[in-house]
């Protein structure tokens, strides 16, 4: 059975984030809370590098939720790999599941399109975790959409698509 995206892949422990110096959000590589290795994309806006990788630690584990709320634009659309669309509100439900939990990913395959104030960064992913007390797997390449307002960078949108190679 196909688990959910955001099941999948947003949850995150981003407690550390603020105690890691700003050079590494800058660097091919920095370690989550964890201690696993999270690719970094390569980007001249270090808030923009920054909020990507808080947004990332913030889909593992159990999910948190504040880091979210800021993160996720309040107009924020989803489209799943199952071909369903959520809202902000649904993506924070799914990766705050107290039944589920992502354990720390990599992205592969980085890729970034940076548009000015919007950038895409996407890449591919083999997300592991327990959702509803069994455990998963899926791999997906995805797109995510940043855009900068009077909010600073916020997450706008997302497309997931199932794939079993990067």
């Amino acid at each position: 059975m196909f688990h959910s995206w955001f099941r999948v892949l947003y949850r995150a422990a981003a407690a550390t984030i603020l105690l890691l110096p700003a050079f590494l959000f800058g660097s091919a590589q920095a370690q989550s809370s964890t201690g696993h290795e999270t690719h970094h994309y390569d980007l001249a806006d270090s808030a923009l590098a920054r909020a990507a990788q808080r947004y990332d630690w913030a889909q593992e584990g159990k999910g948190n939720r504040a880091e979210l709320e800021k993160l996720v634009a309040d107009d924020y659309v989803l489209f799943r790999a199952s071909g369903k669309v959520t809202n902000k509100a649904g993506l924070i439900a799914l990766v705050c599941d107290p039944h589920g939990y992502t354990n720390p990913y990599t992205v592969e395959t980085p890729f970034v399109r940076d548009l000015g104030d919007t950038v895409i960064l996407g890449g591919w992913v083999n997300l592991t975790g327990t959702g509803n007390g069994k455990p998963f797997q899926q791999k997906a390449r995805f797109a995510d959409i940043w855009h900068k307002g009077p909010k600073g960078w916020q997450l706008a949108f997302t497309q997931v698509t199932l794939a079993d190679h990067p």
